[in-house]
This record gives structure tokens, C-alpha cells and sequence, in this order.
């Protein structure tokens, strides 16, 4: 009897232990069946870079060939520093806004700050400039002398090559093998003839030219993205005035 207790107890470790196994293989398999995966995606951030060269002197839209010294994206190629006030001048001057290659599609806007004469001036005294097609100035954000078209300060936005006035910005489009060019604001600056020299202010006379560029498809709750651009620098201008 004892030899058989032994034996049972012998057969039953045995069949324990090939459960075990069983159980340990049946591991194993649920194992080889299982799957995993995951996907990393790697973004990056818009960019408004600054242009590598000037703005081709016949076609002010288009990059020329003379290298730039970078300053930003403001430039005036025909500008001579300390250019005289004298009655009936026509002063070149002529603001055009770049965007270096990788930059992103953008909204371009320029304020102008014209403090060349003394508060009380009259407007008809007060010297102006005339915007070029593919600008436009904002609504209710520019000051002229009273005659259309002569505009003396305030904002002005970039809406593409049309010829007529909009109510909204337009993109200009970025390369990204090349500059890119608004096009001249403005090309001269005029002094009236009844300009004297009691009416200019003080020994410094300015004319500040700020540009504000927007990235597009940055609507931010507005009603689109040119809307918001307009908003946007239509905050920005108020700074600018103070």
C-alpha cells in the first residue's frame, strides 16, 4: 500500500507539473500575438526670414542681383540720407517690403509716420505721396491732404497686383528658392510749393516707414485669415501713431 501512495503521489507531481508547462506554452503564444505600433510626427514653426538681396530697379516686385546687407524686411533703394525740404521737391523714396526664401505666405502692411512739419500745419502745406498699384490704405487709418490720392501719413496694406482699391489684405506669396517683393509703396515724396521754412519741424524733419508682416492662415477666431491680419495691424498701427 505504501508503494502505491508513493507511485500516486509520483503520477499526480507529474501531471502537475505538465500543467505547469502547458500553462507556461499557453503564455509563450498569447505573447507571440500580441502587436504594438505608434507614429512620432515632427513639426516645425513658420518663419519670415529676412531677403538676400535688393529689389530689381526696373521691376520692383522681383529680387535683383546685388547682394543685401540684412536689416530686415524694409527697403529703399533710392533714398539719399539728408535729402533737402525745398518747395516744390520731388524726393525719391521709395519703401518696398521682402520676404527671404522659406518664409511663409504673409500679409504685409506699412505704416507711415510723416512728422516733417510742425503740429498746425495745413494739410495743403504738408508734404505727400502717392501709393503705387497693389497698395491700398486702409479705411478710416490714413490722413491725405484733401486732394485724392495724395496721402500724407497712415496704414497701407499690401493687396497683390490690382489696380482696384480693397478691403482686405492680400498674401503675398513666398519662394522657397527665392526673394519676393511687394513692390514699391510709394516712389517720391512731394513737397508742396507753399511749404516755408517756419512750417518745417524743428532741425530734424522724419518721415518714419515701419512694415508689420502677418503669416497667413492665422484666422485666431476671426472670420478668416486676412481679416485677422487686418486687426492685427490695425493694433499694431495704433503704436505706431503714438
Amino acid at each position: 500500500m505504501m508503494e502505491k501512495a508513493k507511485i500516486s503521489k509520483k503520477r499526480t507531481a507529474i501531471v502537475a507539473a505538465v500543467l505547469c508547462l502547458a500553462l507556461a506554452a499557453g503564455l509563450g503564444t498569447y505573447a507571440w500575438l500580441t502587436a504594438q505600433s505608434s507614429l512620432t510626427n515632427t513639426f516645425t514653426v513658420g518663419s519670415i526670414n529676412n531677403p538676400d538681396h535688393k529689389p530689381d530697379p526696373t521691376n520692383p516686385d522681383q529680387p535683383g542681383g546685388d547682394d543685401w546687407d540684412v536689416t530686415g524686411n524694409l527697403i529703399e533703394t533710392k533714398w539719399v540720407d539728408n535729402s533737402k525740404l525745398t518747395p516744390g521737391a520731388s524726393i525719391a523714396k521709395n519703401p518696398n517690403v521682402g520676404l527671404g526664401k522659406g518664409s511663409d505666405n504673409s500679409y504685409v502692411f506699412v505704416y507711415v509716420k510723416n512728422a516733417l512739419v510742425t503740429a498746425g500745419t495745413a494739410p495743403a502745406n504738408t508734404p505727400y505721396f502717392t501709393i503705387n498699384n497693389g497698395w491700398t490704405a486702409v479705411e478710416g487709418q490714413v490722413q491725405t491732404n484733401g486732394t485724392t490720392g495724395q496721402y500724407m501719413s497712415g496704414l497701407f496694406m499690401y493687396t497683390k497686383s490690382s489696380a482696384t482699391p480693397s478691403t482686405v489684405p492680400g498674401l503675398l506669396t513666398a519662394s522657397e528658392t527665392t526673394d519676393v517683393f511687394t513692390g514699391e509703396l510709394f516712389s517720391n515724396v512731394v513737397v508742396p510749393g507753399s511749404l516755408t521754412k517756419d512750417m518745417v519741424n524743428g532741425a530734424n524733419p522724419t518721415m518714419t516707414v515701419s512694415c508689420y508682416i502677418f503669416g497667413g492662415n492665422q484666422a485666431d477666431g476671426e472670420t478668416d485669415a486676412a481679416a485677422n491680419a487686418l486687426a492685427q495691424a490695425e493694433a499694431w498701427a495704433a503704436t505706431q501713431a503714438a
